[in-house]
């Protein structure tokens, strides 16, 4: 039996690939906040329930699982409690580094350039196990955590749909951690109920904690009582104690530093549907009231996928050149593509459907429901958008 236990896209995805591709038996073990719901990541008890795959309970897969998958599990695993040896972890971080909680943040705090994920062995330690195959990750200068942890589950998914079969064949090899450049983070490193931004800090400084603070599904950093979402350091260095207020309106707090002033803008998360028909000159002043491009509101509607859904090729342009995701989706999976395509055929105009296929927008990807985007056009509507 092949189980997989953990939570979030990565868990369903993989549990997707395994319906498809294996014969084998499938359970899943759920993590405790787990209510069978979709949210801004997708429920594997939902998902498993659909599929009418069991649901079983970690006791339960020590003694009926062959092969073992974590993928974002919350329960510590027990390596001798299992019958069999075969069990396995994708930890998000590139080990022997950041082994333990928050791996979304410590890089972005220590100003790390690369991460990666790690798929190791299990063993009686911390994301200690034996490593069997890693993919780097390069950290942007405007990735937030949440960007990072979207990275994560993406690289994540990679590591296991590229291994699992040699896991289950047994025909992989490893080898051990090495203790230089090892790190661990427990859960009561970063105390996320009374975050506070350390003010006493250079610009740079102030701007990667409010970065790595950065996950709108869970929270936006607070200064001065206002939510922030995007910093703007400035070329003035003024003489005012660090931390003090030089300028304050609906837009930004502007605050003196240790030393270059920096901007902080305040969220505007209600103002991301003006993407629907902004100008080009418009998208980098909108996105300082948000978190960058990949931002997006309560359905998971990022700019990009506003702009798409409206025809707003002059906004969808720029947003690419700021690094949005040709191949973003909304919580559904519903691609950029799949909304340019609800425009387009609303509009009997497929210029901007066009211009997203020859800049590397992909018709295989699938939404959440399983189904891409010829799932939903006719021959006729295939045809007209050259697909």
């Amino acid at each position: 039996m092949i189980v997989i236990a953990g939570k979030n896209n990565i868990a369903v995805k993989a549990l997707n690939f395994a319906l498809e591709n294996f014969n084998d038996d499938l359970a899943v073990v759920i993590n405790e906040n787990d209510f069978g719901e979709d949210g801004w990541q997708c429920s594997l008890k939902k998902h498993a329930i659909k599929n009418n795959v069991d649901v079983i309970s970690l006791n339960e897969a020590y003694e009926r699982a062959d092969v073992f998958l974590s993928l974002e599990f919350d329960k510590i695993v027990s390596p001798e409690s299992f019958k069999k040896s075969n069990y396995f972890n994708v930890h998000f971080s590139k080990l022997p580094s950041y082994k333990g909680m928050y791996t979304s943040v410590w890089p972005l705090l220590n100003n790390e350039q690369e991460t990666g994920v790690t798929l190791h062995k299990i063993d009686s330690g911390i994301d200690t196990g034996d490593i069997i195959a890693q993919k780097k990750i390069r950290i942007s200068d405007e990735d937030r955590a949440r960007d990072l942890y979207i990275k994560y589950l993406k690289k994540g998914y990679e590591v296991f749909s590229e291994n699992i079969e040699q896991l289950l064949r047994g025909e992989f090899s490893s080898e051990p951690q090495r203790p230089v450049n090892s790190s661990y983070f427990s859960k009561k490193s970063i105390d996320f109920s009374s975050l506070k931004i350390d003010l006493l800090k250079t610009a740079f400084e102030i701007k990667k904690q409010i970065y790595a603070f950065s996950f709108r599904e869970y929270q936006l950093p607070l200064v001065y009582g206002r939510r922030i979402a995007e910093v703007e350091i400035l070329e003035e260095k003024s003489r005012k104690r660090p931390g003090g207020i030089l300028e304050e309106n609906e837009r930004f707090i502007k605050i003196s530093t240790i030393d270059f002033d920096v901007k902080l803008y305040i969220d505007k998360i209600d103002k991301i549907g003006l993407f629907s028909d902004c100008k080009s000159f418009e998208v980098d002043d909108l996105l300082k009231g948000l978190c960058g491009a990949h931002d997006r509101n309560k359905y998971g509607w990022s700019p990009i996928i506003i702009a798409a859904y409206n025809g707003n090729f002059d906004a969808l342009q720029k947003l690419l050149e700021r690094s949005a995701d040709i191949n973003d989706t909304n919580y559904k999976g519903t691609t950029v593509l799949m909304y340019a395509k609800d425009w387009s055929l609303r509009n009997k105009d497929n210029f901007l459907f066009k211009f997203l296929l020859e800049n590397g927008a992909d018709t295989e990807i699938k939404d959440f429901s399983g189904k891409n985007i010829y799932d939903y056009i006719n021959l006729e509507e295939a045809k007209f958008l050259g697909i």
